[in-house]
């Protein structure tokens, strides 16, 4: 089986625990000091803090940003449900906005009619390494006095076209490194801020409401969210290899990229490579989508669908249209992707695709003769 997500966690990694475990790095300590450190160098940054994963680093800059009961926080209609899961948390209400036509990133030209005296902040997710358009984004918010987060789960080093790093660039940006990441450490998060009473709040929403343990004054809401230094030790070791990391998933693009240009069934998912997006998964909008993830399937190779809009979910309680949201989570397509997917299996991918072509097109043809029919 060709699995959709191939990352290598190898050697260096296994050298770098055993090292913290004998030098008694256990816990969270100087690695994890020291992988902060790294980690707003890589962002230019001031302030970074680590926490258990990508979701507790939503809801610490949520805390870090006073959404509290009541509020309401903008929400893009595609996302990973804990972008609204970490808002239900603080007892907020989750207002979704619908997406771009052609790119799932919140619209930006959506927002504005969704604000109203209970909302509090918006956040842009940006979606497997692509931007949203954070100029007009922080236009709005400064207009209505709103706090913004950046969800960059799936964009850790990808540049916008002004040459700003994602997840730098609203108030707080929030960053996974689970196991289908850029850089994983199995499961891990950071936040990330260039504002020093932010990250005072993050330290203490991450540390049960204080700075330090040893001086225990109980007087503000936290959890225990603290990283440790085992994981700190691998993350460490990823970050060296995040140049290759990065070649290799801009490669794996554009491989698919050249090779389906003649395939009428499917379509890349735009991607601005020139200007520094990084392309976390290789996605394609594809007809016939079940039958393909069928026939690929029979053929030993994995592929992911992209998860339902949030607009599907019950439990958000969402009122109005999505029309853009859900034609592009109906479609979306993931193909084998992954750092250390290997070459061989993603010629035989690109085989696979070329010898169902035939057998999708027939099926697109005829259905689209029986739409017309019946229209």
């Amino acid at each position: 089986m060709i699995p959709w997500w191939r990352t290598d966690v190898g050697t260096a990694e296994i050298r770098a625990v055993e090292e913290a475990i004998l030098n008694r790095h256990v816990n969270q300590g100087a690695l994890c000091a020291e992988f902060e450190r790294r980690l707003a160098e890589r962002l230019g940054v001031p302030y970074v803090v680590t926490c258990t994963n990508g979701s507790a680093a939503l809801y610490m800059a949520l805390c870090a940003c006073e959404v509290h009961p009541g509020d309401e926080v903008i929400v893009p209609a595609i996302s990973f449900i804990a972008t609204a899961h970490a808002v239900m948390l603080r007892n907020a209400t989750v207002r979704l906005v619908d997406v771009h036509p052609d790119r799932p990133l919140i619209d930006a030209r959506l927002i504005e009619s969704a604000v109203n005296d209970r909302t509090r902040v918006i956040i842009a997710v940006h979606l497997n390494g692509a931007a949203c358009d954070m100029q007009a984004i922080n236009a709005i918010a400064k207009r209505h006095h709103l706090k913004v987060i950046e969800d960059t789960a799936q964009a850790f080093t990808s540049i916008d076209s002004h040459g700003d790093m994602l997840g730098t660039m609203g108030d707080v940006g929030t960053f996974s490194m689970s196991i289908a990441k850029l850089m994983t450490t199995g499961e891990g998060g950071f936040v990330a801020t260039k504002d020093s009473r932010i990250y005072e709040q993050l330290l203490r929403a991450r540390n049960q409401g204080v700075l330090e343990i040893r001086n225990n004054v109980f007087d503000q809401f936290g959890f225990n969210f603290r990283f440790n230094d085992m994981l700190a030790a691998v993350g460490l070791a990823q970050l060296a290899s995040l140049p290759h990391k990065i070649s290799a998933v801009r490669g794996i693009y554009e491989f698919y990229r050249d090779g389906i240009r003649d395939l009428r069934f499917l379509n890349m998912m735009p991607c601005q490579l020139q200007t520094g997006e990084v392309p976390l998964w290789s996605q394609v909008l594809c007809s016939d989508r079940e039958r393909v993830v069928e026939l690929l399937q029979e053929r030993g190779i994995q592929t992911r669908p992209v998860n339902p809009p949030l607009c599907e979910s019950p439990h958000l309680c969402s009122m109005g249209d999505y029309p853009n949201a859900r034609r592009l989570a109906a479609n979306l397509l993931g193909l084998p992707s992954g750092p250390n997917q290997k070459t061989e299996d993603l010629s035989q991918v690109m085989h696979a695709l070329h010898e169902i072509s035939d057998q999708i097109s027939e099926r697109c043809r005829l259905s689209d003769e029986g739409a017309n029919a019946r229209s």
